[in-house]
């Protein structure tokens, strides 16, 4: 993040800022301040040394979230966890910042189409027209008599044409051979490397063969400006996407800034360090589907089946654009098909290029540890509070008609669920007890305290901060 300059002038409860962008000035109390600038008009809203600002865009007519309702699952058929459609997931108060964050994130690539696709083209139209192919004949097209020796024993070849000469070499059977001359009576003239020979005509067959045009394809410069053409293009092209990232970057580009006091400052600190512990759990899971077990024999007792994925993807700063600057960190997780941005006042949830977000005051988190009858490998600091068996009886115990019934750990993992009035619902376990807690615990406070801002505040006034 780069340099940041503001100088603020106070007279009452009006504001005037300086910064290297301009000058702006906003309105309100503490708790509550309207600030418009260069950059447009931004919100700012905090309690106790934390304020975020956010654009205004308009007003908005749509009806408040309802209230958190607690989904009951019918567990005698398949239950699917995971969220509704993306589009209905935002609440009021998130309307217009979504709205920014999609479209901006459904905007063209300049770089992409005015400069690599050109680049393409260019590269394609110069090497095609700078290159020809140019065949060039190898072998030419031939003819010739070869000589096969037919005979099991194989066949001596000899220094000249008479049974008493001396043997140069012995040929095995099939072997081929040069055919020179064949007019020496009953024995033929051959070669093989730089050496002539003589081989009875009894011992040999005779064959005539063609041998086809051998030729290779060379790719020859016809064009003598290529060089040329290819070095002032590059330089072309680079500048023009330098100039064209600067524009992408221009159009893309959002801010989120968040100002804190000293001792804030220090409880943020702790928002960052509870989800490294989170991130420091053997094993997390999101939950998928779960169904009644009425075969509880064969699978170990169990009342449910859990259908569940690891989750792999887990940062403690990432930002859902590469354009958006903000000067604090984002805690990342990544759950199928979804991907989960906590920002300091709100969740924003991503699907493909689609947003949704719901400030922490209309989500419900709940949390309960759970026994878990664990078929696969038991994580490090998972802790076993029970076993069973992979068969069992009526009374618990093992199923003696089974021979390869082996004694499975009962694990107590920790599950914790995300919920809100507009439809979200996430399930994410940690294999250590109380793993997600210090994380959740801390988005409950937040929510509880945007909570108490809208109380405090009059429900008009609020919904005009917000926007």
């Amino acid at each position: 993040m780069g340099f940041y300059f503001r100088k603020s002038f106070t007279s009452g409860i009006f504001r005037l800022n300086l910064s290297k962008s301009g000058f702006s000035y906003s309105i309100g109390v503490k708790g509550a301040r309207i600030n418009t600038g260069p950059r447009g008009t931004y919100v700012n809203i905090g309690s106790n040394g934390i304020y975020y600002r956010q654009k205004i865009s308009g007003t908005d007519t749509r009806p408040r979230v309802s209230e958190v309702q607690p989904i009951v699952p019918d567990y005698n058929h398949p239950h699917t966890i995971t969220s509704s459609n993306i589009d209905n997931l935002t609440d009021v108060d998130s309307k217009d910042f979504i709205n920014e964050l999609t479209e901006k994130a459904n905007k063209i690539s300049y770089v992409n189409w005015f400069g690599i696709l050109p680049l393409i083209i260019f590269l394609v139209f110069l090497f095609g027209s700078s290159f020809e192919n140019h065949t060039t004949i190898v072998k030419p097209e031939g003819h010739r008599v070869v000589a096969i020796i037919n005979s099991d024993v194989g066949s001596n070849i000899r220094e000249f044409p008479n049974a008493k000469s001396k043997v140069v070499r012995v040929a095995s059977d099939r072997e081929e051979f040069a055919l020179l001359d064949s007019a020496k009576g009953k024995w033929l003239k051959i070669q093989f490397g730089d050496t002539i020979g003589y081989v009875n005509k009894k011992l040999v067959i005779i064959n005539h063969i063609n041998d086809p045009q051998q030729s290779s394809d060379e790719l020859n410069l016809i064009n003598p400006y290529f060089y040329f053409e290819l070095i002032s293009g590059s330089v072309f092209f680079v500048c023009l996407l330098f100039w064209l990232h600067k524009k992408d970057k221009k159009r893309f580009a959002m801010e989120i800034y968040y100002e804190m006091d000293k001792d804030m400052s220090v409880v943020y600190q702790q928002f960052a360090q509870h989800f490294l512990n989170f991130n420091t759990c053997a094993r997390k899971w999101q939950y998928l589907h779960s169904t009644a077990n009425n075969d509880w024999k064969r699978n170990a007792g169990a009342g449910q089946l859990i259908s569940r994925i690891p989750i792999f993807g887990i940062s403690s700063h990432q930002t859902p654009n590469k354009f958006l600057k903000t000067n604090v960190q984002i805690p990342y997780i990544h759950l199928r098909n979804t991907e989960l941005f906590f920002l300091p006042e709100r969740l924003l949830i991503k699907r493909g290029n689609k947003f949704a977000a719901v400030f922490y005051s209309h989500l419900e988190i709940s949390s309960v540890n759970s026994r878990f009858i664990e078929d696969q490998t038991v994580p490090s600091d998972a802790k076993i509070v029970d076993y069973t068996w992979k068969y069992v009886n009526k009374n618990g115990g093992p199923d003696r008609r089974f021979n390869d019934n082996r004694r499975i750990p009962i694990c107590l993992y920790s599950q914790y669920t995300f919920r809100s009035g507009t439809g979200i619902y996430e399930i994410i376990t940690t294999s250590k007890v109380d793993g997600f807690h210090g994380f959740t615990n801390f988005l409950l406070q937040i929510g509880s305290l945007q909570s108490k801002m809208k109380h405090d505040c009059p429900p008009a006034q609020f919904r005009n901060l917000v926007g």
